[in-house]
């Protein structure tokens, strides 16, 4: 919300929210569910890749 706010020029994501509240989902639970969802696909792109044949100690 801070970067969209940022973007639009205006002075802080409260701003940004009181204008365009009308556009979220009167649903509470669907509004509850987007976020969650926005979240779970962030956190599942920022997840490191391991690579196995590294991550072990090497044999001795």
């Amino acid at each position: 919300m801070k970067t969209v706010s940022e973007r639009l020029g205006h002075t802080n994501a409260a701003m940004t929210l009181n204008i365009y509240i009308h556009l979220w989902p009167d649903s509470e639970e669907r509004t509850r569910a987007a976020v969650d969802k926005a979240y779970a696909d962030q956190s599942a792109d920022a997840q490191p890749q391991v690579d196995e044949r590294r991550s072990r100690s090497p044999a001795r």
